[in-house]
């Protein structure tokens, strides 16, 4: 293996840097703590947090190019060639670089501990996309995004449950009591749809107290 050119290639690209280096993407500006909010959501909150929920996620940081040639290293290492494969040096260094070196580190191991599970030669490079293609992203932007959805469907789910227990009360029968019971957005929607009253000093209250005059 000292005196294989592929491998000599490999390592003379390591050292010289065969690609150009790529900028990272920048991170998003949005500095809301997902990690730190109260179980319901404020409007503004609420909408901050949908949008980082339905966002896009940046794309992935491109693999360093040391740790890729590392890898492939380690995987001619392990699976030979085939006998067929006519090309090498440099030009299959470029080839590999071009068609797999914007997937992220993460997906590069991927492939390499999957290859050597999997392959019993080096893999071509349809067969690297073939084995790439079963790597799922899980880096910080995912799982922001994650958390983001849970909580912004948390929020969405409480306020439907508020607006059908809203439609369930009767507008003449509101308690007092069910009042005071209710959460602020529960007491602020069924004031906003005529079911309770809202005095002068802020007070929510059934909204019969506010419309005697009527009768």
């Amino acid at each position: 293996m000292q005196n294989d050119p592929l491998m000599a290639s490999i390592l003379a690209a390591q050292a010289r840097g065969v690609i150009p280096a790529t900028e990272l993407p920048a991170l998003s500006t949005d500095d809301l703590d997902l990690t730190n909010l109260p179980e319901r959501l404020d409007e503004e909150t609420y909408q901050r947090v949908d949008a980082i929920a339905r966002s896009r996620l940046p794309d992935p940081v491109p693999a360093n190019e040391k740790h890729f040639m590392k890898c492939l290293r380690i995987m001619l290492a392990v699976l030979p060639k085939r006998s067929a494969d006519e090309i090498s040096g440099e030009l299959f260094v470029a080839a590999y670089q071009r068609k797999l070196g914007h997937y992220s580190n993460e997906a590069i191991n991927f492939l390499a501990d999957r290859a050597m599970e999997r392959c019993q030669w080096f893999p071509t490079i349809f067969e690297c996309l073939e084995i790439i293609g079963d790597w799922r992203r899980n880096d910080e932007f995912v799982q922001r995004r994650i958390l983001a959805q849970r909580l912004a469907n948390r929020e969405r789910d409480a306020r439907q449950k508020e607006r059908w227990e809203a439609e369930r009360l009767d507008r003449w029968e509101v308690t007092q009591e069910q009042i005071d019971a209710m959460t602020e957005q529960a007491r602020e929607f069924c004031a906003s749809v005529g079911q309770i009253g809202k005095t002068e000093d802020g007070k929510y209250v059934p909204h019969a107290q506010t419309i005697e005059g009527e009768f």
